[in-house]
């Protein structure tokens, strides 16, 4: 029987060369990585989902490519204690109820089984022959106690890791590793002048190996999710930039070129007390999608931004009708009206914010304007 595969090629003549478009084949490569993973959130599903040329103003959107796109790995980083674990057991618990099986792997933080379990029992009321416990035993856990435990585990896995029938891992979080394994520059300048390393080139390796590994790890990850069908969500911490900014910004902790070139999806987590509602609004977070399918999203869209509350059945969209409030970064909030204070003296004068030395590697004692006004406060020498 002659019979057709995907890419059109008859089964008859195996020996037989066909050329074929190359937008064939990457569609051919990418077709078996469908579906995506509900987060709990559907505004947030709907953010995440890459538009289609299918979609058109009046039609509803495929549901199942709506959340953690399936075969590429998605990031989620924010401060400390805004609910980067509870997005990420919202998205466990949607996979277990599809019968998936679940992949965890802390570095640090235990899995909360209690949270996962209510989010669970709250999930399953409308199916009273499923139990939570049914559904559990289809997470697998891993505690990587280490970095080179993570790398060990991602780089050189057991037998059957990732399971077969497995959609989602999820890492809790993959930067908490790096900080005891790489210092800051100005901490492993001195430990290597205190230890006698004096060649350059060796001093330079050093430097850049935290970027190496993470590069490595962001290529391993990928070559997970592509071949193994995988949703991978990571849990990123934040550190604090302030050079080359107008303000003191939070940044993903793992960053660099290969990095961001592993990401296909990111969502930041963040709070924002509403002037106008601060009372109601403590505890409210935001999930903003910044990257989508691949690409940096430069523009703020409010579609983009969701607003959410954390509760014990698990995460529930809250009402858009106060977004957040977004600042140019040129614009900075105005002192309120109030009587003007006295000039500070010589011992009390300020610097500028872009004059603050970004780490302890430069020089912060340099020299400095002063503040406009401050100048009153000084004798005349004349």
């Amino acid at each position: 029987m002659n019979q057709q595969d995907f890419l059109g090629l008859s089964s008859q003549q195996p020996n037989r060369v066909v050329s074929f478009p190359a937008s064939q084949s990457l569609h051919a490569s990418t077709a078996s990585v469908t579906g995506a993973i509900s987060t709990g959130l559907p505004q947030l599903d709907e953010a995440v989902r890459p538009p289609s040329p299918e979609d058109v103003p009046g039609r509803a959107g495929d549901a199942g490519s709506k959340g953690i796109p399936c075969g590429h790995v998605t990031e989620v980083f924010g401060p400390p204690g805004v609910g980067k674990t509870s997005l990420a057991l919202s998205t466990a618990t949607s996979a277990l109820q599809e019968g998936s099986k679940v992949i965890w792997i802390d570095t640090g933080s235990p899995l909360p089984k209690v949270r996962l379990t209510s989010m669970l029992k709250k999930s399953l009321d409308a199916k009273p022959s499923d139990t939570s416990e049914d559904l559990t035993k289809n997470l697998i856990y891993f505690r990587a106690k280490s970095l080179p435990h993570l790398l060990a585990l991602l780089f050189r896995p057991p037998k059957c890791f990732p399971p077969e029938d497995a959609k989602l891992l999820i890492i809790d979080s993959v930067s908490a590793p790096f900080p005891s394994y790489f210092p800051n520059p100005s901490e492993l300048k001195s430990r290597l002048s205190q230890s006698g390393v004096t060649d350059k080139a060796q001093t330079q390796w050093l430097m850049n190996r935290k970027w190496n590994v993470t590069s490595d790890l962001g290529n391993q990850l990928v070559k997970l999710a592509a071949t193994h069908r995988l949703a991978v969500l990571l849990v990123n911490q934040t550190h604090t930039r302030i050079k080359g900014l107008p303000r003191a910004t939070l940044c993903p902790f793992l960053g660099g070129g290969t990095w961001e070139n592993s990401i296909y999806t990111r969502i930041v987590i963040f709070r924002d007390f509403l002037p106008q509602d601060e009372e109601n609004s403590k505890g409210l977070r935001f999930a903003e999608v910044m990257k989508r399918a691949g690409r940096t999203l430069s523009l703020r869209l409010d579609e983009n931004i969701v607003p959410f509350t954390i509760e014990t059945g698990g995460l529930y969209g809250a009402d858009k009708t106060h977004p957040p409030a977004i600042l140019p970064p040129a614009i900075l909030p105005q002192e309120p009206a109030g009587p003007v204070e006295p000039a500070l003296s010589a011992s009390q004068r300020k610097r500028k914010v872009d004059e603050i030395a970004d780490s302890q590697d430069e020089d912060s004692d340099g020299e400095f304007g002063w503040v406009e006004g401050d100048d009153g406060g000084l004798s005349d020498e004349n």
